[in-house]
């Protein structure tokens, strides 16, 4: 059998061509850090102050009671516990599949409570993504606030006074498309004012492959772009 030294220079061409596809297709994606700041109408991107990337809530410190003592809040698994000096005095629902948590005052009613983003199925067995307000109220702790299921599930999200008006704000880092929720999906950010009974959107981004939502000197919103 006979080959010419064409043929061979395009084999060899070939495999280094799949080769090197194949190795640019491994290539790890680069990770930047963007910040946002928010006046009462809208958001603006700015460099992102030096930090570090926060992890995912894990566990808080916050007087839900109003004792003056701070309560200890705890992500175990997908369940919410609170710890009043080192007893549980609390557990969320078995059912939900809490995704993150913030503390703060989201309703802006003067009183810190639990503002969680998670998974609950309804009726017919399908499970919802959803704001959930949860508070220390008549001595005991309780749901006082169920969100409607949103159309872009939410990721992550943050109590914060983005426009420093002694107000918090709550910040949410959402799937860019409805109903996907991956961990390679566009995401967009978004920032929600409380209105009485609920939230009303202020702004959102462009979709974007964000992850890692924090908050940096007081108010300025910080996350990371993979690229």
């Amino acid at each position: 059998m006979v080959f010419s030294h064409r043929r061979i220079g395009i084999a060899a061409l070939a495999l280094i061509t799949v080769a090197t596809t194949l190795w640019l297709t491994h290539l790890p994606l680069k990770e930047q850090r963007v910040g946002f700041t928010c006046d009462s109408e809208t958001c603006h991107e700015i460099t992102a102050p030096p930090g570090n990337i926060d992890t995912p809530f894990t566990e808080g410190a916050i007087d839900l009671t109003g004792d003056g003592d701070p309560e200890i809040v705890q992500i175990e698994g997908h369940e919410i516990r609170v710890l009043q000096n080192g007893t549980e005095i609390w557990r969320s629902d078995p059912a939900w599949q809490v995704v993150d948590v913030a503390l703060g005052d989201p309703n802006d009613d003067g009183r810190y409570e639990i503002l969680a983003a998670l998974w609950k199925p309804n009726d017919a067995d399908e499970r919802l993504n959803h704001p959930y307000i949860i508070a220390h109220r008549g001595g005991t702790m309780k749901l006082i606030w169920g969100g409607s299921a949103v159309t872009r599930p939410i990721h992550e999200l943050l109590l914060v006074d983005v426009d420093s008006d002694g107000i918090q704000e709550l910040v949410v880092l959402e799937s860019a498309s409805p109903g996907v929720f991956s961990g390679t999906s566009e995401r967009t950010l978004s920032v929600w004012d409380w209105h009485g009974w609920g939230f009303n959107l202020r702004w959102r981004s462009e979709p974007g492959h964000y992850h890692a939502l924090e908050a940096q000197d007081g108010n300025v919103i910080v996350v990371t772009l993979r690229r």
